[in-house]
């Protein structure tokens, strides 16, 4: 399973940025850590999508220990191929 690693900011109180290093289009804003990791996936599957549209190469994940990952909801209907 592909999985990526995600980058957790707090924006404030009680706002927190989720991004992808290796997915820079990847940009959730969310009430809590939870919500931003619950509506990562389905983003990434739509993103990864279009990268394959474009017949860009998939990114590889990168190896960041520690971090929350984030995996496709569907990565059987995307094919995830890398080149």
């Amino acid at each position: 399973m592909v999985a990526y690693p995600a980058k957790l900011e707090h924006e404030g109180e009680d706002k927190v940025m989720l991004t992808l290093p290796d997915v820079p289009e990847l940009v959730v804003v969310a009430d809590g850590e939870a919500e931003a990791l619950a509506r990562a996936p389905e983003l990434l599957d739509t993103i990864l999508a279009g990268y394959q549209c474009e017949h860009r190469p998939l990114p590889r994940p990168s190896r960041i220990g520690g971090a929350p990952m984030v995996e496709p909801k569907r990565p059987a209907l995307l094919g995830l191929k890398f080149r």
